[in-house]
């Protein structure tokens, strides 16, 4: 029966991609931004909004420490220094840096109730756990699932590319033999090579610390491969891989594609692409993300990312000759380059129509990583496979795909579906007069074929939207100059890159935008204008669009905190500085959102120019919430709810996932209680009061359960990075990253008048630059904090 579920969950899904573009036309021709059709219902998994009139007694800042019960004792566990003191008064609560450089938030509360101290259970360390659940379920797939059906769908697309190449003739054969090329360079990118082996040379870098003595590393990794074989570490390929995955590159291919995997192992930047002719911006393969910890992702972010960005072009220009590349009005390639192009990625179609396999194969790795991610904004398969059956029928031989080459190419131009989102391609430069028209007509040259398209998200658009030049020029005349600000070769003054806090304003946050203005980062000539018309996509957004995938429904649940506590909430809330420390939460959150999706969603790109009382039982406090647990409860239940359709059984079953999350929804349920109830004045019971008290070992419990099994300690770190969007004017790209933990202290009043302070776990949030050629990893990043950590933002000095 489960067999039977997954399979008409595909056709499903396949049927509502074909239609996708056409459904959600603007009139224009260009998608508008809600383009995606949800893979589930809402109704099936949506929770009521939950309604609470708050009504917690307020206390005076600033506070007198005299007035909080344990303020002695608590100090003693936890002392605060006079500006951290000065702060907790002013606000009613601070923040601290701690000096064990925390990155364990589960470990963490658990000291606090080793200390004695009061425990405040906070958003952060919600969020971090189901970011933990989300990015190690993506990694099993890959790993487990993905891996293997991309490398038997990239065999079986090689093999009909080197049919097509013997029995092909003229321009047919040369569309045939890039296709043997491109499918190489996947291949080669997939296949183990003899240093990501497992050896005991490895498996001691692994198994033994740098004290071991030789002796005692030699019994313990004899010892580790006796017990397990091959299944010694995840981290390497078993000899038994090396005989799997075999290929070897056809020698009329072989100049080229040890080129192209060339360019991609020195991952230096823009050059030009061998095999596609156009600028390729290679520094974008750098496994980075959860695809560090094991040779075989590193070899799945390299192919994937290959068959996510590289696009086989649908036009050409006239004013081009053949392998010449330039971003021009009517083109980027040559009208005869585009046609072979086109004619790659019809006669990929062809094969994808007449296999069933390979679209079984592709349609699980399309459906899942939908439900994580979201659909692309680019033509795929599905679209092509449309236009080839509605103008040629079932049966297209090489002889009618040639005859009907133009033809098919005039349609897929009709076909109302262009990008989105300018994701590098062709390195393009806008030239002087420089207009929005231009940026549009080089986004719309980009329209083509991705096999498996880097996804549409609605903050990789935003950004690409915010940018010059619909930003206009610099109008200020600060020193320095803004974060965002950049100088292009031909000497303008723009918007080279986003913020965080754009998409944050744009979600709703009034701080956010206040933020904005205050350093400086809305001083450009249109940037009012197009932040309003951006506001209005947004805000015309239905309830049900954000629930089209995770992603989306994650980057819901982080509105939930953009919003300004009025009367009735704890007076610490009602701060200014709560606003920014709850901004900070949202923008962490939403960079360890990036950091897990790094591979599938589709980056933004700047395009370049040229040219005191008696202490009674000490207690502790949920941060209340409800509606945020309402909704990271939602997105549980959504999780399920889709892994559940989408997952076949037995892959389910390995996961180990479905008993993590009815966990996570049964603490997130009580913590939605509790959270009422603190608002609405109401003394808690001493077992919900043991439950703050014990949430240490709740939480590990937890996410041992959510890691489904993993054993690598990086997994539940808060250390992460990822590049979310590069400026081809500067070379550089945005990093969004978090750090260590910090320690939240808070003043909350009990519903019996006293005023205890208690302490919990908090993200810190980094946002800089860093040049394109050296996009940072999970270990570089925290490399960089030990030596020289970035400056953390301007508005945590409000709380910090």
């Amino acid at each position: 029966m489960r067999g039977l579920k997954l399979k008409n969950s595909l056709f499903i899904f396949s049927l509502l991609t074909s239609v996708l573009c056409l459904l959600f036309t603007d009139g224009s021709g260009k998608v508008a931004l809600a383009t995606e059709k949800e893979l589930i219902r809402p109704e099936d998994i949506v929770i009521e909004k939950v309604e609470v009139t708050p009504n917690v007694s307020p206390y005076t800042l600033p506070l007198e420490v005299n007035n909080i019960s344990n303020f002695e004792k608590f100090i003693k566990a936890i002392p605060l220094d006079q500006p951290a003191l000065n702060l907790l008064k002013k606000n009613g609560f601070v923040v601290i840096s701690d000096d064990t450089k925390s990155e364990d938030f589960a470990q963490f509360y658990t000291q606090l109730k080793d200390k004695d101290a009061p425990i405040f259970i906070t958003i952060d360390s919600l969020l971090h756990y189901y970011h933990i659940f989300f990015d190690s379920t993506l990694m099993k797939l890959e790993r487990e699932l993905f891996y293997d059906d991309i490398w038997s769908m990239d065999k079986e697309f090689f093999s009909s590319a080197m049919k097509d190449y013997e029995n092909g003739s003229s321009i047919v054969k040369e569309a045939a033999r890039k296709n043997v090329a491109y499918f190489s360079v996947a291949l080669e990118l997939l296949k183990p090579k003899k240093e990501q082996m497992l050896t005991k040379e490895n498996l001691k870098k692994e198994y033994c610390p740098e004290w071991m003595e030789e002796e005692q590393c030699k019994w313990m990794v004899d010892g580790v491969i006796e017990q397990y074989g091959e299944k010694a570490s995840f981290k390497y390929f078993s000899k038994s891989d090396l005989g799997k995955y075999t290929f070897k590159i056809p020698e009329f291919v072989k100049k080229e594609v040890e080129e192209e995997i060339k360019l991609i192992k020195e991952h230096k930047g823009w050059e030009g692409s061998p095999i596609f002719i156009y600028k390729e911006d290679y520094s974008q393969y750098i496994p980075r993300g959860h695809y560090t910890k094991s040779e075989k992702l590193k070899n799945y972010f390299k192919a994937v990312m290959w068959h996510g960005r590289m696009t086989m072009l649908i036009s050409g220009s006239q004013r081009l000759n053949k392998g010449k590349s330039e971003c021009l009005d009517d083109g980027i390639i040559s009208k005869y380059d585009a046609k072979i192009q086109n004619l790659q990625a019809n006669l990929i179609t062809r094969k994808f129509l007449q296999s069933k396999e390979i679209q079984s194969k592709w349609k699980r790795i399309y459906a899942i990583t939908s439900f994580f991610v979201g659909f692309s904004d680019d033509l795929g398969p599905d679209e092509y496979s449309k236009i080839i059956n509605s103008l040629l029928g079932d049966k297209v031989t090489l002889n009618i795909l040639e005859e009907n080459i133009n033809k098919i190419t005039q349609a897929l131009l009709d076909y109302p579906c262009f990008p989105k989102i300018y994701s590098g391609l062709g390195g393009c430069e806008l030239l002087p007069p420089i207009t929005f028209a231009q940026a549009e007509q080089n986004l719309e040259n980009t329209k083509g074929f991705r096999l498996i398209g880097q996804r549409f998200t609605p903050d990789s658009y935003l950004f690409s939207e915010i940018v010059s030049p619909y930003s206009g020029v610099y109008t200020g005349s600060r020193t320095p100059q803004p974060f965002t600000w950049v100088r292009t070769p031909i000497g303008r003054e723009v918007r080279g890159f986003p913020r965080g806090l754009d998409i944050m304003a744009l979600f709703g946050s009034e701080r956010a935008e206040e933020l904005l203005k205050e350093l400086g980062d809305t001083e450009y000539s249109d940037y009012e204008t197009q932040f309003a018309k951006l506001k209005a996509e947004i805000d015309s957004f239905k309830k049900d669009d954000w629930f089209k995938n995770l992603y989306w429904n994650w980057l819901y649940v982080l509105k939930s905190l953009l919003v300004e506590f009025k009367d009735g909430y704890p007076t610490f809330m009602q701060t200014k500085a709560w606003q920014d420390k709850e901004l900070t939460t949202a923008l962490s959150s939403w960079a360890e959102l990036r950091h897990d999706t790094i591979l599938y969603v589709k980056q933004s790109y700047t395009m370049a120019e040229m040219g005191g009382w008696e202490e009674e039982k000490v207690v502790g406090y949920v941060e209340p919430l409800p509606e945020f647990y309402n909704r990271l409860l939602t997105l549980t239940k959504m999780t399920k709810y889709g892994l559940n359709n989408l997952v076949p059984t037995k892959q389910l079953q390995k996961l180990k996932i479905e008993g993590a999350l009815d966990e996570f929804a049964d603490i997130l349920k009580k913590l939605l209680d509790i959270s009422q109830k603190e608002l609405l004045n109401i003394e808690l019971d001493p077992e919900e009061y043991d439950f703050i008290r014990d949430f240490g070992e709740i939480s590990e419990g937890l996410i041992s359960q959510v890691a489904g099994g993993e054993t690598d300690p990086d997994i539940y770190k808060t250390t992460l990075i990822a590049d979310v969007h590069t400026d081809g004017n500067t070379l550089q790209v945005l990093e969004e990253g978090t750090g260590y933990i910090k320690t939240l202290i808070v003043a909350y009043k009990l519903p019996q008048g006293r005023i205890l302070i208690g302490a919990g776990p908090l993200f810190s949030y980094y946002e800089f630059k860093q040049p394109m050629e050296d996009r940072l990893t999970d270990s570089a990043w925290r490399e960089m904090l030990k030596v020289n950590p970035p400056q953390e933002p301007e508005w945590v000095k409000s709380f910090q």
